[in-house]
């Protein structure tokens, strides 16, 4: 059968700037690969070492922020970050409107990126986990061209 997986990357800030990079507000993240044909079922994440102070984040495909909305990335290490006011942090569907109720986030059709978004101050420190747990739905098997009673 098809797997239910979960994927996570870190986002390490502290180790971009050690390579030479430059951070600046409004940088987008491509941080995790979602196949196609797959159903996310929860995402969200989690810091593991406090963000540059004023530094917020939203996560959400194609860089919006319909998993985490504004989340402040100051907190202390351990902080699970919290949907904000049009997220939909580990929960796909609350029994009221949701936004992933819309066919592109909760099924994806063609392969795509959870993406997360650094505004409010450009980082200079901070590390960030990001996870998602997948649904592969795409088909298992294939039908066979005659069934065995044909070959009789």
């Amino acid at each position: 059968g098809n797997t239910v997986r979960t994927i996570e990357s870190i986002l390490d800030i502290d180790a971009m700037i050690t390579a030479g990079a430059t951070i600046a507000n409004g940088d987008i993240f491509q941080l995790l690969e979602i196949p196609s044909e797959s159903i996310v079922i929860a995402a969200g994440a989690e810091i593991m070492k406090s963000f540059t102070a004023s530094c917020t984040c939203d996560i959400d495909f194609g860089g919006g922020d319909d998993i985490i909305d504004g989340a402040a990335l100051d907190a202390a290490a351990g902080t699970y970050l919290v949907k904000g006011s049009n997220g939909e942090a580990n929960i796909v569907n609350t029994g009221a409107a949701s936004t992933y109720a819309a066919e592109s986030l909760a099924l994806v059709g063609a392969a795509d990126t959870i993406d997360v978004t650094i505004a409010g101050a450009a980082a200079a420190t901070g590390r960030l986990r990001v996870y998602a747990v997948v649904v592969d739905v795409s088909a298992a098997m294939t039908e066979p061209a005659v069934a065995q009673r044909d070959l009789i």
